[in-house]
């Protein structure tokens, strides 16, 4: 290159960077990192799976029983991830997510025991806080692990019983449909997981597993609507103190 010859008389190593310069070459740098690996601030969006259920520590004198099965629904939402280091991240969250339980309740009504079929649907906004550890980066295959905190609002509900009682001569149904305005709509929670991310160009392809946890209970109703002639007669069973738990599977894309 015959313009190289007019540059000042320079060490090597030198000469070398001016000619890279010129030649508008630059140091590799990964789709989310500077040339120093230092990550960018990244937004991205995630969705899919959640199998969600009720979890709670029964009294020994409690004068119920509960088999809990799981709701499944959606889990979906956007995220902020903002660096710390070149491996550890605070990641900012907004989610929607369907969660409850399906549940069969034991009791007594009227002294006569009988197995009351019970959903709960209970829809959440969920804003948690992560902190994030990239395990293996720019290795083609991204492993990280992620937990914290997170405040959740509930967007939307419905409480269902099924079931009826019978004294061997006489069967009585038993009813319940409505909302649950008296449940605390406010829940905080604990959340963890893990995650794998492949780099596609600009993007990062995400796969996570992760695990909400109900940091209080919830007083879940069990009443149940009984006709009694040409009247319909509430009975009022205690609620269940039961905490949210949430297991999800999700992909997503970061940019």
């Amino acid at each position: 290159m015959p313009f190289l010859r007019h540059l000042p008389i320079v060490r090597p190593s030198a000469r070398l960077l001016v000619a890279a310069a010129l030649l508008g070459a630059a140091p590799p740098a990964t789709a989310d990192s500077d040339p120093g690996g230092f990550p960018h601030v990244s937004v991205g969006i995630k969705g899919g799976l959640g199998l969600a259920q009720h979890q709670g520590t029964m009294p020994r004198d409690s004068d119920y029983a509960v088999a809990s099965d799981f709701r499944s629904g959606l889990a979906a939402g956007v995220v902020l991830t903002l660096p710390v280091t070149s491996r550890l991240l605070l990641q900012q969250e907004v989610l929607y997510v369907q969660k409850g339980s399906r549940q069969d309740v034991g009791v007594e009504i009227f002294e006569i025991p009988t197995v009351l079929h019970v959903s709960y649907d209970m829809d959440y906004l969920e804003i948690p806080v992560l902190l994030r550890y990239q395990w293996r980066i720019d290795r083609g295959l991204d492993i990280y692990s992620l937990a914290g905190f997170g405040f959740a609002l509930r967007l939307h509900d419905r409480y269902r019983l099924s079931g009826e009682v019978s004294d061997g001569e006489e069967t009585i149904p038993l009813r319940a449909d409505s909302d649950m305005s008296e449940v605390d709509p406010f829940d905080f929670l604990f959340t963890y997981g893990i995650g794998l991310e492949l780099p596609r160009g600009a993007r990062r392809l995400l796969l996570e597993y992760r695990f909400d946890l109900s940091l209080q209970q919830l007083p879940l109703p069990t009443y149940a609507d009984v006709p009694l002639g040409g009247e319909t007669v509430r009975v009022n069973n205690d609620p269940v103190p039961l905490r949210n738990q949430c297991h999800m599977l999700l992909i997503g894309v970061r940019f």
